[in-house]
């Protein structure tokens, strides 16, 4: 998709626009120039000693790369992994960037939505050595394995196959992947392609095409299922499914209690949904519903489905980038906010987060340099926010301020 020219500036005050779409309306405002420009559904307050927020800029930590998809900081250890969809993880420096796992022999791709997809390393790494791929095969099967880290790089000889999931479309592979607070290791992956879900995974809790799945990868051989999987004990459900009725998630993430999930539509809606992580077997609607409209259905029964928290039309985005709730010191404008992005346009939005409750979108998109090709967000291990794109940079996000 190529990109598209930086929007439009905006006024300099704070300015509401409604998105008229086929799916519903949002509204949203540009991030505050002040403090006393916000509204209860911006920022976070800044403090009185924080000179006035100009804006952003974007700082390269690394250029160069074929398709960066993933960002991981690694625990114990002062280095970040980036992902490079071919089938590598690179780390960056001054230097320029090295090769710490070479797999693009066994990645498959043919477009966009395939290869190597995300990347996780263990909470207690690297005294536990494993770092966990998701990628595509070269069947074009999704398949998520372990490499173990001997102090200076993930040696591909020591893979080990955890599971693999079949995909009958070249399209919506998901591929998040990342550890969650009770040290299981939580995925996402997408319906398996096709226009309207024509292969019925959405709503088929037996496959995990579409689904978020939790596994415990420090018992069993090579994996046992957390005993409160919502499908453990009956047979209604795959046991490693946590919740399911998704298109093609292609990023999650934690916080506190939370899972957030960005969820990439089809016709008219993206959607955010959340839910807490002590609440499995969620069923978030797709394909008989989009976001909050009915779909495909002969009836369109919604009960027993989970809601989406945020609906977003589909007449100025394409393909929602979900990022992570920034709890820095930083930029305190984004302190409690939602991160998320969107690939074709490159625009960057956020919205407040609260005890499971998301608030007004703040857009950002006039106030920074422009993003490209959205692929991913992540932190450095200073806290630092970093963006990917597929122009094949990863930047550094750094707060512009007025002087006094």
């Amino acid at each position: 998709m190529p990109r598209l020219a930086r929007l439009l500036a905006m006024n300099a005050v704070v300015v509401a626009i409604a998105l008229i779409s086929g799916c519903s309306g949002e509204q949203i405002v540009e991030g505050p120039e002040r403090p006393d420009d916000r509204t209860t559904t911006s920022a976070a307050v800044t403090p009185s000693s924080m000179p006035l927020l100009l804006g952003f800029t974007l700082e390269p930590v690394a250029v160069g790369l074929e398709d960066p998809v993933s960002i991981t900081a690694a625990p114990g250890i002062d280095e970040t992994f980036l992902v490079e969809r071919v089938g590598r993880v690179v780390t960056a420096s001054s230097g320029g960037t090295e090769v710490v796992l070479d797999i693009a022999a066994i990645v498959g791709w043919d477009i966009n939505e395939q290869g190597f997809l995300g990347f996780a390393v263990h909470p207690e790494f690297p005294q536990d050595t494993r770092g966990f791929a998701v990628y595509t095969n070269t069947d074009r099967d999704v398949v998520v394995a372990s490499f173990d880290w001997n102090g200076e790089r993930f040696d591909p000889d020591t893979r080990t196959e955890i599971f693999d999931v079949p995909q009958p479309h070249q399209y919506h592979q998901g591929g998040g992947i990342s550890f969650g607070p009770l040290g299981y290791l939580w995925m996402s992956f997408g319906d398996g392609g096709g226009v309207g879900d024509r292969f019925g995974n959405g709503q088929n809790p037996h496959t995990r095409n579409g689904t978020i799945v939790r596994i415990d990868v420090d018992h069993g051989h090579p994996y046992a299922i957390p005993p409160t999987n919502p499908f453990i004990d009956d047979k209604e459900g795959d046991h490693a499914v946590w919740a399911f009725g998704l298109r093609n998630p292609w990023r999650f993430a934690h916080d506190g209690d939370y899972l957030i999930i960005a969820d990439v539509g089809q016709d008219t809606a993206e959607e955010i949904n959340v839910v807490r992580i002590d609440a499995p077997g969620a069923n978030f609607g797709w394909s008989v519903v989009e976001g909050d409209q009915c779909f495909d259905a002969d009836e369109c029964n919604t009960e027993g489905f989970t809601e989406p928290a945020v609906v977003i039309g589909r007449d100025r985005t394409c393909a929602i980038v979900g990022g992570f709730v920034y709890r820095g010191v930083d930029i305190p404008e984004w302190y409690g906010h939602y991160l998320f992005g969107d690939f074709c346009t490159g625009r960057l939005r956020s919205a407040s987060f609260e005890d499971g409750s998301v608030g007004g979108i703040v857009e950002w998109t006039n106030r920074i340099d422009p993003l490209g090709q959205i692929t991913t967000f992540g932190l450095d291990h200073d806290g630092n926010v970093l963006v990917a794109n597929l122009e094949g940079t990863v930047s550094r996000i750094v707060a512009v301020r007025s002087s006094g």
